[in-house]
């Protein structure tokens, strides 16, 4: 159970922040014209924030069930790594060889964490 509850959370908050950066190319979704707050809110920014209402509930089960020390660096290791692979594929963006031996830095960081006593 914990396994497909801490693979929902990355998964959620992974493709949360894709659809936000893919909701944010039509302009921020909150701005200011003529002293007057503007929305420019579309169907992946609405998808966005459902999905981080997701994870956040289940970040928060998470979070009670579990010790901090072990939950917050596993999840962020993976989100950070998904969130990497999903920029260069649905966004274009650059791998740099600093980016992938940070990614790896991450990776070797997972196996310390996971290493039994």
């Amino acid at each position: 159970m914990s396994k497909i509850l801490i693979s929902l959370y990355i998964l959620a908050t992974t493709l949360a922040l894709v659809a936000l950066k893919y909701g944010s190319k039509a302009g921020a979704p909150l701005s200011f014209i003529d002293h007057k707050l503007q929305f420019n809110i579309n169907i992946y920014t609405v998808l966005g924030i459902g999905l981080y209402g997701i994870s956040f509930v289940v970040y928060m089960y998470l979070i009670s069930k579990y010790d901090l020390g072990y939950i917050i660096p596993l999840t962020a290791a993976f989100i950070y790594i998904l969130i990497f692979i999903a920029s260069y594929f649905v966004f274009h963006e650059v791998f740099t060889t600093t980016k992938i031996f940070g990614i790896g830095l991450i990776v070797i960081g997972l196996v310390f964490l996971n290493l039994k006593k």
